[in-house]
Protein backbone atom coordinates (compact mmCIF):
# COMPACT_ATOMS: atom_id res chain seq x y z
CA UNK A 1 0.00 0.00 0.00
CA UNK A 2 1.55 3.32 -1.20
CA UNK A 3 0.80 6.77 0.91
CA UNK A 4 -1.96 8.02 -1.27
CA UNK A 5 -4.04 4.88 -0.81
CA UNK A 6 -2.82 4.49 3.39
CA UNK A 7 -4.52 7.94 3.24
CA UNK A 8 -7.66 7.18 1.45
CA UNK A 9 -8.06 4.28 3.36
CA UNK A 10 -7.48 6.01 6.60
CA UNK A 11 -9.93 8.94 5.61
CA UNK A 12 -13.16 6.04 5.13
CA UNK A 13 -12.75 5.78 8.74
CA UNK A 14 -12.77 9.54 9.54
CA UNK A 15 -16.24 11.00 11.06
CA UNK A 16 -17.64 7.79 11.35
CA UNK A 17 -17.90 7.26 15.16
CA UNK A 18 -16.50 8.05 18.42
CA UNK A 19 -15.92 4.59 20.09
CA UNK A 20 -13.87 5.54 23.84
CA UNK A 21 -12.63 2.26 25.54
CA UNK A 22 -9.55 0.14 25.57
CA UNK A 23 -9.92 -3.52 24.96
CA UNK A 24 -9.75 -3.77 21.21
CA UNK A 25 -6.70 -1.07 21.17
CA UNK A 26 -4.63 -3.31 23.90
CA UNK A 27 -5.46 -6.41 22.16
CA UNK A 28 -4.66 -5.00 18.53
CA UNK A 29 -1.24 -3.67 20.36
CA UNK A 30 -0.70 -6.76 21.74
CA UNK A 31 -0.68 -8.81 18.49
CA UNK A 32 1.83 -6.12 17.49
CA UNK A 33 4.36 -6.98 20.45
CA UNK A 34 3.07 -3.86 22.75
CA UNK A 35 5.15 -1.27 21.18
CA UNK A 36 3.77 0.93 23.64
CA UNK A 37 5.74 -0.53 26.49
CA UNK A 38 8.88 0.23 24.56
CA UNK A 39 9.41 4.04 25.35
CA UNK A 40 8.95 5.46 28.08
CA UNK A 41 6.26 8.54 28.12
CA UNK A 42 4.77 11.70 29.27
CA UNK A 43 1.10 11.59 28.76
CA UNK A 44 -1.02 14.91 28.81
CA UNK A 45 -4.66 15.46 28.88
CA UNK A 46 -6.52 18.40 29.60
CA UNK A 47 -8.93 20.69 28.03
CA UNK A 48 -7.09 23.19 26.73
CA UNK A 49 -3.38 23.52 26.80
CA UNK A 50 -2.75 19.87 26.12
CA UNK A 51 -0.75 20.41 22.96
CA UNK A 52 0.99 23.50 23.71
CA UNK A 53 2.76 21.60 26.77
CA UNK A 54 3.28 18.54 24.55
CA UNK A 55 5.02 20.63 22.15
CA UNK A 56 7.25 22.71 25.02
CA UNK A 57 7.97 18.54 26.15
CA UNK A 58 9.00 17.53 23.23
CA UNK A 59 11.16 20.25 22.60
CA UNK A 60 12.95 21.35 25.47
CA UNK A 61 13.82 17.23 25.53
CA UNK A 62 15.02 17.15 22.23
CA UNK A 63 17.34 20.07 22.99
CA UNK A 64 18.58 18.06 25.95
CA UNK A 65 19.26 15.42 23.45
CA UNK A 66 16.82 12.79 23.36
CA UNK A 67 15.11 10.95 20.84
CA UNK A 68 11.75 12.43 21.05
CA UNK A 69 8.54 10.96 19.42
CA UNK A 70 5.57 13.75 19.82
CA UNK A 71 2.20 12.09 19.49
CA UNK A 72 -0.57 14.71 18.94
CA UNK A 73 -4.16 15.35 18.11
CA UNK A 74 -5.63 16.79 15.64
CA UNK A 75 -3.86 17.67 12.89
CA UNK A 76 -4.03 20.65 10.98
CA UNK A 77 -3.24 20.18 7.24
CA UNK A 78 -2.12 16.77 7.18
CA UNK A 79 -2.33 13.47 8.83
CA UNK A 80 1.51 12.74 9.37
CA UNK A 81 1.55 15.65 11.34
CA UNK A 82 0.22 13.78 14.40
CA UNK A 83 3.26 11.46 14.35
CA UNK A 84 7.17 13.25 14.61
CA UNK A 85 10.11 12.36 15.49
CA UNK A 86 13.19 14.99 16.18
CA UNK A 87 10.32 17.60 15.02
CA UNK A 88 9.55 16.26 11.92
CA UNK A 89 6.68 14.22 11.13
CA UNK A 90 6.72 10.74 10.09
CA UNK A 91 7.76 9.99 6.18
CA UNK A 92 4.95 9.21 3.43
CA UNK A 93 6.57 5.79 3.14
CA UNK A 94 7.07 4.93 6.50
CA UNK A 95 3.47 5.79 7.07
CA UNK A 96 2.41 3.34 4.75
CA UNK A 97 4.06 0.86 5.93
CA UNK A 98 3.27 1.06 9.40
CA UNK A 99 -0.40 1.82 7.81
CA UNK A 100 -0.24 -1.84 6.12
CA UNK A 101 1.57 -3.58 9.69
CA UNK A 102 -1.27 -2.07 11.25
CA UNK A 103 -4.09 -3.36 9.04
CA UNK A 104 -2.30 -6.44 8.74
CA UNK A 105 -3.13 -7.85 12.25
CA UNK A 106 -6.44 -5.80 12.48
CA UNK A 107 -9.58 -8.58 13.61
CA UNK A 108 -13.48 -7.79 13.00
CA UNK A 109 -13.54 -5.38 15.52
CA UNK A 110 -12.23 -2.58 13.35
CA UNK A 111 -9.62 0.13 14.89
CA UNK A 112 -11.44 3.44 14.85
CA UNK A 113 -9.44 6.80 13.10
CA UNK A 114 -7.69 7.72 15.90
CA UNK A 115 -6.68 4.12 16.83
CA UNK A 116 -4.97 3.61 14.20
CA UNK A 117 -2.87 6.75 14.22
CA UNK A 118 -2.17 5.95 17.94
CA UNK A 119 -1.03 1.99 16.98
CA UNK A 120 1.21 4.05 14.33
CA UNK A 121 2.58 5.94 16.42
CA UNK A 122 3.54 3.34 18.97
CA UNK A 123 5.03 1.57 16.53
CA UNK A 124 7.13 4.32 14.70
CA UNK A 125 8.48 5.33 18.06
CA UNK A 126 9.08 2.15 19.15
CA UNK A 127 11.08 1.17 15.96
CA UNK A 128 13.06 4.30 15.61
CA UNK A 129 14.09 3.39 19.40
CA UNK A 130 13.05 6.48 20.55
CA UNK A 131 14.37 7.40 24.31
CA UNK A 132 11.08 9.26 25.13
CA UNK A 133 8.01 10.01 23.88
CA UNK A 134 5.04 12.55 24.61
CA UNK A 135 1.69 11.61 24.01
CA UNK A 136 -1.56 14.03 23.68
CA UNK A 137 -4.87 12.46 24.34
CA UNK A 138 -7.63 12.67 22.03
CA UNK A 139 -10.65 12.71 24.09
CA UNK A 140 -10.89 12.58 27.74
CA UNK A 141 -7.61 10.19 29.65
CA UNK A 142 -9.60 7.16 31.51
CA UNK A 143 -10.91 5.09 27.67
CA UNK A 144 -8.31 7.48 25.26
CA UNK A 145 -6.67 4.97 23.04
CA UNK A 146 -2.90 6.94 24.30
CA UNK A 147 -4.43 5.66 28.09
CA UNK A 148 -2.64 2.15 27.44
CA UNK A 149 0.53 3.18 28.61
CA UNK A 150 0.79 1.86 31.99
CA UNK A 151 3.71 3.43 33.42
CA UNK A 152 4.34 6.99 32.23
CA UNK A 153 7.46 9.07 33.33
CA UNK A 154 4.54 11.32 35.06
CA UNK A 155 1.00 12.26 33.98
CA UNK A 156 -0.32 16.00 33.76
CA UNK A 157 -3.81 17.49 33.19
CA UNK A 158 -3.32 21.12 32.23
CA UNK A 159 -6.96 22.07 32.92
CA UNK A 160 -10.40 21.47 33.23
CA UNK A 161 -13.69 23.17 31.87
CA UNK A 162 -16.73 22.29 29.44
CA UNK A 163 -15.92 20.75 25.94
CA UNK A 164 -17.16 17.32 24.76
CA UNK A 165 -19.91 17.02 27.57
CA UNK A 166 -21.88 14.15 25.41
CA UNK A 167 -18.63 12.11 26.17
CA UNK A 168 -17.01 13.53 28.97
CA UNK A 169 -20.13 14.66 31.38
CA UNK A 170 -21.78 17.87 32.09
CA UNK A 171 -20.16 18.73 35.52
CA UNK A 172 -16.29 20.15 35.96
CA UNK A 173 -15.98 16.72 38.60
CA UNK A 174 -17.35 14.48 35.76
CA UNK A 175 -14.99 15.69 33.48
CA UNK A 176 -12.30 15.91 36.04
CA UNK A 177 -12.88 12.00 36.73
CA UNK A 178 -12.34 10.97 32.86
CA UNK A 179 -9.12 13.06 32.44
CA UNK A 180 -7.65 11.94 35.84
CA UNK A 181 -7.87 8.38 34.00
CA UNK A 182 -4.67 9.05 32.88
CA UNK A 183 -3.06 8.89 36.21
CA UNK A 184 -1.08 5.63 37.74
CA UNK A 185 -0.76 4.46 40.65
CA UNK A 186 3.31 5.08 41.96
CA UNK A 187 3.71 6.97 39.02
CA UNK A 188 3.99 11.21 39.15
CA UNK A 189 0.75 12.92 38.74
CA UNK A 190 0.79 16.63 37.90
CA UNK A 191 -1.64 19.48 37.43
CA UNK A 192 -2.17 23.07 36.77
CA UNK A 193 -4.12 25.20 38.95
CA UNK A 194 -8.03 24.94 38.49
CA UNK A 195 -11.80 25.00 39.80
CA UNK A 196 -11.80 23.52 43.39
CA UNK A 197 -14.70 20.89 42.50
CA UNK A 198 -12.51 19.58 39.86
CA UNK A 199 -9.06 19.61 41.88
CA UNK A 200 -10.82 17.42 44.53
CA UNK A 201 -11.44 14.66 42.06
CA UNK A 202 -8.19 14.93 40.76
CA UNK A 203 -6.60 14.58 44.00
CA UNK A 204 -8.67 11.59 45.10
CA UNK A 205 -7.61 9.70 41.70
CA UNK A 206 -3.68 10.57 42.55
CA UNK A 207 -3.11 11.17 46.25
CA UNK A 208 0.39 12.28 45.52
CA UNK A 209 -0.73 14.88 43.24
CA UNK A 210 1.41 18.11 42.72
CA UNK A 211 -0.60 21.33 42.07
CA UNK A 212 1.09 23.84 39.93
CA UNK A 213 -0.13 26.94 40.73
CA UNK A 214 2.85 29.41 39.46
CA UNK A 215 3.26 30.38 36.10
CA UNK A 216 6.19 31.32 34.73
CA UNK A 217 6.04 35.27 34.56
CA UNK A 218 6.03 37.21 31.38
CA UNK A 219 7.86 40.07 31.74
CA UNK A 220 8.19 41.43 28.40
CA UNK A 221 6.06 40.63 24.72
CA UNK A 222 7.41 40.53 21.51
CA UNK A 223 4.32 40.90 19.19
CA UNK A 224 6.37 41.53 15.98
CA UNK A 225 8.22 38.50 16.38
CA UNK A 226 5.88 36.04 18.05
CA UNK A 227 7.73 35.19 21.23
CA UNK A 228 7.62 36.38 24.60
CA UNK A 229 10.03 36.21 27.86
CA UNK A 230 9.36 34.15 30.81
CA UNK A 231 11.01 34.38 34.08
CA UNK A 232 10.83 30.98 36.14
CA UNK A 233 10.38 30.86 39.79
CA UNK A 234 14.59 31.06 40.45
CA UNK A 235 14.69 34.10 38.38
CA UNK A 236 16.61 33.22 35.09
CA UNK A 237 14.40 34.48 31.51
CA UNK A 238 13.97 32.24 28.96
CA UNK A 239 12.64 33.43 25.26
CA UNK A 240 9.69 31.28 24.33
CA UNK A 241 8.25 31.74 20.90
CA UNK A 242 4.77 30.70 21.35
CA UNK A 243 2.45 33.61 22.70
CA UNK A 244 -0.60 33.56 24.95
CA UNK A 245 -1.57 34.18 28.25
CA UNK A 246 -1.81 30.90 29.36
CA UNK A 247 1.97 29.90 28.19
CA UNK A 248 3.43 30.26 31.31
CA UNK A 249 1.38 27.54 32.71
CA UNK A 250 1.85 25.46 30.69
CA UNK A 251 6.14 25.98 30.66
CA UNK A 252 5.95 25.97 34.67
CA UNK A 253 3.90 22.38 34.44
CA UNK A 254 6.59 21.22 31.80
CA UNK A 255 8.93 22.18 33.74
CA UNK A 256 7.79 20.38 37.52
CA UNK A 257 6.93 17.03 35.08
CA UNK A 258 10.19 16.87 33.71
CA UNK A 259 11.65 17.31 37.59
CA UNK A 260 9.35 14.79 38.96
CA UNK A 261 10.43 12.40 36.10
CA UNK A 262 13.88 12.11 37.88
CA UNK A 263 15.43 13.39 33.58
CA UNK A 264 18.18 16.06 33.86
CA UNK A 265 17.50 18.39 31.30
CA UNK A 266 19.98 21.82 32.00
CA UNK A 267 19.07 25.03 31.58
CA UNK A 268 20.81 25.14 28.49
CA UNK A 269 18.49 22.83 27.07
CA UNK A 270 15.81 24.31 28.44
CA UNK A 271 16.84 27.86 26.97
CA UNK A 272 16.76 26.63 23.67
CA UNK A 273 14.25 24.13 23.39
CA UNK A 274 11.87 26.64 24.69
CA UNK A 275 13.17 29.41 22.01
CA UNK A 276 12.84 27.03 19.53
CA UNK A 277 9.17 24.92 20.23
CA UNK A 278 6.80 25.68 17.53
CA UNK A 279 2.67 25.33 17.52
CA UNK A 280 0.92 26.66 14.96
CA UNK A 281 -2.57 27.54 14.93
CA UNK A 282 -2.56 29.01 18.36
CA UNK A 283 -2.27 33.00 18.35
CA UNK A 284 -0.26 32.22 15.04
CA UNK A 285 0.87 35.45 13.82
CA UNK A 286 1.04 35.31 9.56
CA UNK A 287 2.34 37.85 7.76
CA UNK A 288 0.78 38.69 4.86
CA UNK A 289 2.39 41.65 2.70
CA UNK A 290 1.12 44.17 5.27
CA UNK A 291 -1.57 42.57 6.90
CA UNK A 292 -1.44 40.73 9.87
CA UNK A 293 -3.42 36.99 10.01
CA UNK A 294 -4.16 35.50 13.79
CA UNK A 295 -4.88 32.08 13.61
CA UNK A 296 -6.10 30.84 16.79
CA UNK A 297 -8.04 27.33 17.21
CA UNK A 298 -9.74 28.57 20.56
CA UNK A 299 -13.30 26.55 20.16
CA UNK A 300 -14.41 26.16 23.78
CA UNK A 301 -15.26 28.64 26.46
CA UNK A 302 -12.10 28.73 28.38
CA UNK A 303 -10.12 28.75 25.26
CA UNK A 304 -12.32 31.70 23.82
CA UNK A 305 -11.40 33.66 27.34
CA UNK A 306 -8.11 32.96 26.99
CA UNK A 307 -7.75 34.51 23.32
CA UNK A 308 -9.78 37.32 24.16
CA UNK A 309 -7.05 37.95 27.31
CA UNK A 310 -4.15 37.64 24.70
CA UNK A 311 -6.05 39.55 22.24
CA UNK A 312 -6.51 42.39 24.90
CA UNK A 313 -2.81 42.63 25.74
CA UNK A 314 -1.72 43.13 22.28
CA UNK A 315 -0.88 45.89 20.04
CA UNK A 316 -3.52 44.81 17.78
CA UNK A 317 -6.23 45.24 20.43
CA UNK A 318 -6.62 49.30 19.86
CA UNK A 319 -7.24 48.63 16.02
CA UNK A 320 -9.99 47.81 13.55
CA UNK A 321 -9.95 43.88 13.06
CA UNK A 322 -11.82 41.82 10.98
CA UNK A 323 -13.04 38.55 13.05
CA UNK A 324 -13.41 35.04 10.62
CA UNK A 325 -15.70 32.83 12.71
CA UNK A 326 -16.35 29.02 12.14
CA UNK A 327 -17.85 26.67 14.64
CA UNK A 328 -18.96 23.07 15.27
CA UNK A 329 -22.40 22.18 16.02
CA UNK A 330 -21.51 20.30 18.97
CA UNK A 331 -19.64 23.21 20.10
CA UNK A 332 -21.14 25.98 22.74
CA UNK A 333 -21.06 28.67 20.68
CA UNK A 334 -22.79 30.98 23.30
CA UNK A 335 -20.08 30.17 25.64
CA UNK A 336 -16.97 30.69 22.54
CA UNK A 337 -18.76 34.01 21.22
CA UNK A 338 -19.31 35.36 24.77
CA UNK A 339 -15.77 36.25 25.53
CA UNK A 340 -15.45 37.61 22.11
CA UNK A 341 -18.32 39.56 21.19
CA UNK A 342 -17.74 42.80 22.81
CA UNK A 343 -14.28 42.92 20.46
CA UNK A 344 -16.06 42.02 17.54
CA UNK A 345 -16.92 45.02 15.15
CA UNK A 346 -16.68 43.49 11.80
CA UNK A 347 -17.21 39.63 11.69
CA UNK A 348 -17.95 37.33 8.83
CA UNK A 349 -19.23 33.99 9.17
CA UNK A 350 -17.56 31.06 7.51
CA UNK A 351 -18.25 27.13 7.44
CA UNK A 352 -15.32 25.38 8.70
CA UNK A 353 -14.51 22.60 6.07
CA UNK A 354 -16.15 19.75 8.50
CA UNK A 355 -19.37 17.41 8.15
CA UNK A 356 -19.97 18.53 12.16
CA UNK A 357 -19.35 22.52 10.73
CA UNK A 358 -21.95 24.38 12.48
CA UNK A 359 -24.31 26.56 9.29
CA UNK A 360 -23.14 30.10 8.21
CA UNK A 361 -26.91 31.67 8.94
CA UNK A 362 -27.58 29.91 12.21
CA UNK A 363 -24.27 30.98 13.48
CA UNK A 364 -24.88 34.34 12.18
CA UNK A 365 -27.68 34.50 14.49
CA UNK A 366 -25.42 33.61 17.92
CA UNK A 367 -22.81 36.03 16.85
CA UNK A 368 -25.37 39.19 16.88
CA UNK A 369 -27.02 38.10 20.46
CA UNK A 370 -22.71 38.48 21.17
CA UNK A 371 -22.49 41.10 19.02
CA UNK A 372 -25.48 43.58 18.47
CA UNK A 373 -23.17 46.18 17.36
CA UNK A 374 -21.14 44.13 14.96
CA UNK A 375 -21.27 44.67 10.67
CA UNK A 376 -21.99 40.60 9.99
CA UNK A 377 -21.83 39.09 6.50
CA UNK A 378 -21.22 35.57 5.53
CA UNK A 379 -18.65 33.78 3.27
CA UNK A 380 -18.92 30.39 1.24
CA UNK A 381 -15.85 29.35 2.66
CA UNK A 382 -12.55 30.19 4.90
CA UNK A 383 -10.39 30.76 1.69
CA UNK A 384 -12.96 33.17 -0.18
CA UNK A 385 -13.12 35.19 3.64
CA UNK A 386 -9.09 35.23 4.12
CA UNK A 387 -8.29 36.46 0.00
CA UNK A 388 -11.34 38.80 0.08
CA UNK A 389 -9.78 40.07 3.14
CA UNK A 390 -6.54 40.08 1.74
CA UNK A 391 -7.25 41.86 -2.00
CA UNK A 392 -9.75 44.88 -0.18
CA UNK A 393 -7.53 47.77 0.69
CA UNK A 394 -10.28 49.22 2.92
CA UNK A 395 -10.61 45.84 4.89
CA UNK A 396 -8.44 46.27 8.65
CA UNK A 397 -4.91 45.46 8.41
CA UNK A 398 -5.61 42.61 11.02
CA UNK A 399 -7.64 39.49 10.57
CA UNK A 400 -8.52 37.11 13.08
CA UNK A 401 -9.43 33.74 12.30
CA UNK A 402 -11.30 31.64 15.50
CA UNK A 403 -13.52 28.97 16.46
CA UNK A 404 -12.47 26.13 15.48
CA UNK A 405 -9.09 24.03 14.58
CA UNK A 406 -10.92 22.86 11.60
CA UNK A 407 -10.84 26.58 10.44
CA UNK A 408 -7.13 27.08 11.97
CA UNK A 409 -6.58 24.31 9.36
CA UNK A 410 -8.13 25.77 6.22
CA UNK A 411 -6.80 29.23 6.64
CA UNK A 412 -3.10 27.54 7.13
CA UNK A 413 -3.85 25.69 3.82
CA UNK A 414 -4.69 29.82 2.49
CA UNK A 415 -1.17 30.50 3.45
CA UNK A 416 0.35 27.70 2.37
CA UNK A 417 -0.83 28.09 -0.70
CA UNK A 418 0.06 31.65 -1.35
CA UNK A 419 3.31 31.26 -0.50
CA UNK A 420 3.99 27.97 -2.89
CA UNK A 421 2.06 30.04 -5.27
Amino acid sequence: MNYASALKALEARQETRIELGLDRVRAHLSRMGNPHNQVPAFHVAGTNGKGSTCAILASVLRAAGHRVGLYISPHLLDPRERISIGGRKIARVDFARLFTQVLSVERQSKLTYFEILTAIAFLHFAKAKCSVMVLETGLGGRLDATNVVASPLAALVTSIDYDHQAFLGKTLPRIAAEKAGIFKRGRPALCASMPASALAVLRRAAPNLLVVRRPWKTVHVDWIRGRQILRCPKGKSYALSLLGAHQGMNVALASEAVRASGLKISSLAWRDGLKSVRWPGRFDLIRIGRKTLVIDGAHNPEAARTLAKTWRSSPWSKRPARWIVGLMRDKDRAGVLRPLGRLMRDVVVVRPPSPRAMEPLKLSDAVRAAAPSARITVERDPAAAINAWRRDARAPAVAVCAGSLYLAGAALKVVARRRNA
